[in-house]
């Protein structure tokens, strides 16, 4: 979001910013007759450069919800004259910062989102529910019981990935296309909750070893039998936030490590750190740090962002070209008290449109891109909301 051109009415119009030079004669004897009107003139040359460096803003397309049945939530706090209940609010299902990407997909056509429905319980059961992106209207509905859901993803040929006690790859009509046993290679545990920013590759964490599954086929290929715990998988590895390289580097607290058909290769290691994303295959998004750095698969400095304000990943297109980071501000007891997504381009690193959910989450709103990046959804079952981008 780059502000616009400051421009005075006066000659200090040019010659300051090359964006704001306007050409103009007059005769020396019209002159005083008309600088008021000339200064008038230079004024709306000026401030329509101005109007023309700043982006366009989102549009709002629709808003839905509530989606389901709202259940109240809130803390019991146990003292001397019994417990008090506190905090009382409709539950958003929006509690963690780690779900909020694993929740809302694009699917061809459809937009596809997964709730808990009733409160936890150990047989907890999700509701999938697949909206027509164009309206927000409900065309599908489906549960699943028992299920375990981890996370939703979307895959690159407008398909949905289910990732539970097992893998479930449906339609954007919800109907059954496969399904992939987890365990099947005789692991005691595996778990799948990272996809590829494309859409192509699915990340399943056994123990030990690594598996990367193609999204449409769900065949399997083992990449790695080192043990590991990935934060984002591309379509040749995966990254972690793991520390053991600390006693190579002892004064630093934060790794990136790269692991592929290769081997582990680090790509970073300093002071600041928290879960690296990929934005591609090829470029990393370091959030950990004060200012976001961008570095890329060889361990290279792209970028240090500027970002002024508590900032987590909130998702990337599939074709790669924009990215959002969820800019946030706490209470006293760091409860949510606002949010704002931006939206930022990989070509210029800069913002280029800015969001503001209508229901404030208890972590982070659930969010989801188009593939092309044109379309943003926010929000949570309590309303969700489909934004235009510029």
């Amino acid at each position: 979001m780059k502000q616009g051109v400051e421009c005075s009415t006066t000659a200090g119009c040019f010659g300051r910013n090359p964006r704001c030079k306007v050409k103009a004669k007059l005769s020396e004897s019209f002159r005083p007759h008309y600088s008021l009107l000339a200064g008038f003139f230079f004024f709306l040359v000026c401030l329509s450069f101005g109007f023309a460096q700043n982006p366009s803003r989102s549009i709002r397309v629709w808003s839905v919800g509530p989606l389901t049945k709202a259940e109240t939530v809130g803390e019991v706090a146990f003292g001397a004259s019994g417990p008090a209940f506190t905090g009382a609010r409709m539950d958003s299902q929006t509690e963690s910062v780690f779900q909020a990407t694993r929740r809302a997909v694009f699917a061809g056509d459809r937009i596809v989102i997964a709730m808990r429905v009733g409160p936890p319980a150990p047989n907890q059961v999700y509701r999938l529910l697949s909206l027509d992106a164009k309206t927000g209207d409900i065309r599908d509905s489906r549960d699943l019981a028992d299920f375990g859901l981890r996370a939703i993803f979307a895959t690159n040929d407008g398909h949905v990935i289910l990732s539970g006690a097992n893998v479930l790859r449906l339609t954007p009509d919800l109907k059954d296309e496969g399904v992939l046993d987890l365990n099947a290679t005789g692991r005691k545990y595996a778990r799948a909750e990272n996809i590829s920013p494309d859409g192509k590759t699915l990340g399943n964490a056994t123990s030990p070893g690594y598996e990367l599954v193609d999204a449409r086929t769900l065949q399997v290929k083992t990449l790695t039998e080192y043990p590991a715990v990935d934060t984002s998988v591309s379509n040749k590895g995966y990254v972690t936030d793991n520390v053991h390289w600390v006693r190579d580097y002892p004064k630093d607290i934060s790794f990136v490590t790269d692991t592929d058909a290769s081997g582990q290769h680090l790509l970073y290691h300093g002071k600041c750190g928290g879960r690296p994303q990929f934005l591609s295959d090829d470029i990393i998004l370091e959030p950990g740090c004060k200012n976001p750095l961008i570095i890329d698969i060889h361990g290279n400095l792209v970028k240090t962002m500027s970002v002024k304000g508590d900032f987590s990943y909130a998702g990337v297109s599939q074709n790669s070209k924009r990215f959002a980071l969820q800019i946030a501000s706490f209470t006293s007891i760091h409860s949510l008290k606002q949010e704002r997504f931006v939206i930022y381009s990989t070509d210029t690193w800069e913002p280029v449109a800015e969001v503001t959910p209508d229901e404030t989450a208890e972590e982070q709103s659930w969010t989801a891109f188009s593939p092309d990046g044109s379309m943003f959804v926010v929000g949570s079952p309590l309303k969700l909301t489909l934004y235009r981008l510029p």
